[in-house]
């Protein structure tokens, strides 16, 4: 992206506030600036991140406070897989719809055949050249055979996101508002945008779980329960200080509980001493040659101080009580484990899968249709190549789903595939019902141990898995694949990251890093295949497909 030029605000939100009509807030009173500089928001699924992006936008009005905008805004929305259906395109929109650049090249047209009307000049504004930098532009986002009259509904969502995206930087916007931009590109694609972005000149921002994009952006704004926190760099220079903040906020919990120990034991020795010398002027009184009044008037002091020392033991249990709850509220939680059962294990000469001449049941383009291709033991393969290559159905055919069009294709291990609607989970039964119709082997004290480890706690545990968040959702489909009563010795993932936030994605890559059988895995996140560590590449190419071990 290019770098921010000195200027001043081009989005300013003051004291802004939005509540949803059944009055939950989103946001309270948040103040935030938006310059040239490329800056990423990033935030847990749900936190409002979508939100605050049509707030700047002005695709949403605050219910409280103000939003000053200097210039032009251009938002786009994320995109979707789904082609537009033809019969649901009544208003017959085209690739220039979809780039909202149909005006404009309406307009200029109208001109160049002399039929000019008074707001034309104003649509085109210094864009005299957009046919031409639109043709350029679609060729350079692999659109060549797409024109601006080409009906919408005959492109795919990651084409259909391309278009839209390209209808923005050739706007005349004087900032961009992108909302997870490269959750339907495959890998050239998302290497277009990165180029693309690095010669926009106005402002940006973007809403991504991308770590290669927001590695681009010169600033990141967290959205967090506690309000929005800004820091300025790309994402490794954020993690960087997320990690350090991390750090000290563990070592102010254990300072904190340590000292609550302490004081807890000085204050316990103090109490029992009061308590002895109470006891003992209470006796002192019932036998001392005393008179009614005095006798009373004693034994009610040493009550008074007895109850005294135990009010002041309990007010300062409950202040280092809670100093250690602040404290804990700051430290994130620990990172989630998948412990597997003994029966995911691999030996390194288990024959996974072979197939031979398999062809894939619909053509692919070039002659990567037919597959001859076996593996063993406990690999991790990174499946990649452009979208439309057959990965889905080459996942599909390994978990047995379907069949090959000709040729035979064999799986010799128990396996589960992970769709990305993640199919194999039940909507309306909770994790813990679905382990126990697939026969799990876990006592239920062992699976509520096992699942807590998986950051999903009793609450998550016996929720309907439609209530469960993205990432919630993706480790109770693990959950099932792996402690059910075959648990998986192979598993099947298909874009598994895409509609996760940071944080999901990471603690994904947390509980499969234990795992020890063979992982097959889809994905245009490149870090997130990084952080798998794979074994082995299957790359698609138009000659066929290349598997090939990682150097």
């Amino acid at each position: 992206m290019a770098a921010a030029t000195p200027t001043g605000a081009l989005v300013a939100l003051h004291h802004v506030s939005f509540r949803f009509d059944d009055g939950v807030t989103l946001f309270d009173s948040l103040d935030l600036v938006i310059d040239r500089t490329p800056t990423g928001i990033v935030g847990r699924n749900g936190i409002g991140k979508s939100m605050l992006a049509q707030l700047i936008a002005g695709r949403l009005a605050p219910g409280a406070g103000a939003i000053d905008r200097h210039v032009r805004v251009v938002y786009v929305a994320q995109q979707h897989d789904e082609p537009i259906p033809a019969a649901a395109s009544s208003d017959a929109r085209t690739v220039a719809t979809v780039a909202a650049l149909d005006a404009p090249l309406a307009a200029l047209a109208r001109v160049a055949d002399g039929r000019a009307e008074p707001d034309d000049f104003d649509l085109i504004g210094e864009r005299w050249d957009l046919a031409e930098r639109l043709r350029a532009a679609l060729d350079a986002a692999g659109l060549r055979d797409i024109e601006p009259a080409t009906p919408a509904h005959a492109l795919s969502g990651g084409q259909l996101a391309r278009v839209a995206l390209i209808g923005a930087l050739l706007s005349d916007a004087g900032l961009l508002v992108l909302d997870e931009p490269t959750n339907h590109l495959d890998a050239p694609g998302r290497a277009w945008l990165r180029a693309a972005l690095d010669g926009w000149r106005g402002g940006l921002v973007v809403v991504s779980h991308d770590r290669a994009l927001l590695a681009d952006v010169q600033r990141i704004v967290e959205l967090t329960p506690r309000g929005v926190r800004t820091y300025g760099g790309n994402y490794a220079v954020y993690r960087a200080q997320r990690d350090a903040e991390q750090d000290a906020a563990q070592a102010a919990l254990d300072h904190a509980r340590s000292e609550r120990t302490r004081v807890r034991r000085r204050l316990e020795d103090e109490h029992d001493t009061i308590q002895r010398h109470a006891a003992a002027s209470l006796r002192e009184a019932k036998t001392a040659n005393l008179s009614s009044m005095a006798r009373q008037s004693r034994k009610g002091a040493a009550r008074a101080i007895m109850g005294h020392v135990r009010r002041r033991l309990h007010d300062t249990r409950t202040t280092l009580d809670e100093r250690v709850q602040q404290a804990a509220a700051r430290v994130e939680a620990d990172a989630p484990v998948l412990v597997s059962l003994p029966g995911t294990e691999l030996g390194a000469r288990r024959l996974l899968f072979t197939l031979e001449r398999a062809q894939l049941p619909w053509p692919v383009a070039g002659d990567a249709d037919t597959l001859t291709w076996s593996a063993s033991g406990p690999v991790r393969i990174a499946l990649t190549g452009p979208n439309g290559c057959g990965k889905s159905t080459l996942l599909r055919m390994l978990a047995g789903e379907l069949p090959p069009r000709a040729g035979a294709c064999t799986t010799h291990v128990s396996a589960a595939y992970l769709d990305q609607r993640l199919a194999l989970l039940d909507p309306e039964r909770s994790i813990v019902e679905q382990l126990g119709l697939l026969d799990t082997p876990l006592a239920e004290g062992e699976l509520r141990s096992r699942l807590a480890l998986l950051q999903l706690d009793a609450s998550r545990a016996t929720q309907p898995a439609r209530q469960l968040s993205g990432g919630e959702r993706l480790k109770a489909a693990l959950a099932c694949a792996l402690w059910r009563g075959t648990p998986a010795q192979l598993l099947l993932l298909d874009e598994p990251t895409n509609h996760l936030d940071l944080e999901s994605v990471r603690a994904v890559e947390a509980a499969l890093a234990g795992f020890r059988g063979a992982l097959v895995v889809a994905s245009h996140d490149a870090a997130f295949l990084a952080a798998l560590a794979p074994t082995h590449t299957m790359q698609w190419h138009r000659d066929g497909w290349r598997y090939e071990p990682v150097a």
